[in-house]
């Protein structure tokens, strides 16, 4: 099993509007909404490869009823522990004719000590059951840095911990040494401090990264020009499919749940790799991670190519 961690969900708000400007009248032509928070986008991909997965997190009491509307929908398995509050709405504007995408995100509820407490027990109690243990985005109010490092550090030894974050967060996370983090390439150049302009200048700040906290594994994806996954012994790097792209929302979350129930599989990177590489490209020909359901992931495999580098 592979088990998920959100600490801050959404719902997803999606609104297509076409030469999106700012400061003007602009018309809505489609919205969209989903539960979203990245771990639990994680969860819903894996659930649909046909892997098992838990969504942990918190979820606000306030408006569950139409939280547990979206989880009646989509069929995932989530074990959440509720906060007397609302759960915050992400809004994200794509315009298809710049293909830009613009987020306007909440800052999301606040825990207190006994949520905390409750999350601790939890992630134990998933870890002793699980081959991974993906802790997903941002935090919510009431968790600071040190805190989420101990939550992390819950983790029970058998168990594999991933970590896909952005800012003090990810440094945060870093400092229990997890198996494998997946920054996108702004998020690792936002780590190190400076841009990264070739594959072996990324190579050498996740070789760095690799050394000073331990990481097992560096998988950085690159967009449009593929993806790197970065160890002590080697580089893999693979292309990205060309597709079109309607919005990349949720492309990030794909990959990384493609890799993950690729190698809990047969523990071959290769595999795991190219398949991640392929369910994130195939993430953003629509404007949710539910755009995998129009796909058979098998058909594409074929025009990935990985290589060592």
């Amino acid at each position: 099993m592979i088990t998920t961690v959100t600490l801050n969900p959404a719902i997803d708000k999606t609104v297509t509007v076409e030469n999106f400007k700012a400061s003007q009248v602009n018309r809505i032509l489609s919205i969209q909404e989903n539960l979203g928070g990245k771990g639990i986008n994680v969860t819903k991909v894996l659930t649909h490869l046909g892997g098992i997965s838990t969504a942990l997190g918190f979820i606000g009491q306030k408006n569950l009823n139409l939280i547990m509307n979206f989880m009646t929908q989509e069929k995932f398995t989530t074990n959440f522990i509720p906060v007397d509050a609302l759960t915050r709405t992400n809004t994200k504007i794509i315009d298809p004719i710049t293909k830009d995408t613009t987020d306007i995100n909440e800052p999301g509820f606040s825990v207190n000590a006994t949520h905390i407490e409750q999350m601790r027990d939890r992630i134990t109690y998933f870890s002793e059951q699980s081959s991974f243990m993906v802790f997903s985005g941002s935090v919510c109010q009431g968790i600071d840095p040190e805190t989420f490092t101990e939550l992390v550090k819950c983790v029970k030894a058998n168990c594999k911990v991933v970590l896909d974050a952005d800012g003090e967060i990810l440094l945060a996370g870093l400092k229990a040494a997890p198996f494998l983090i997946k920054p996108n390439i702004h998020e690792l150049e936002k780590l190190i401090g400076h841009n990264l302009e070739s594959d072996q200048a990324i190579i050498q700040a996740c070789q760095h990264l690799i050394q000073k906290y331990h990481v097992s594994y560096i998988l950085v994806s690159m967009g449009e020009y593929g993806s790197l996954l970065v160890s002590s012994q080697e580089t893999l790097k693979v292309n990205a499919l060309k597709v079109e792209v309607v919005s990349t929302v949720g492309a990030g979350d794909s990959m990384l749940a493609g890799f993950l129930y690729q190698y809990e599989r047969t523990l071959d990177l290769k595999k795991a790799l190219q398949y991640g590489a392929c369910t994130g490209s195939l993430a953003v020909t629509g404007i949710s991670t539910d755009a995998l359901r129009q796909h058979r992931i098998e058909d594409y495999l074929s025009k990935l190519d990985v290589h060592t580098i």
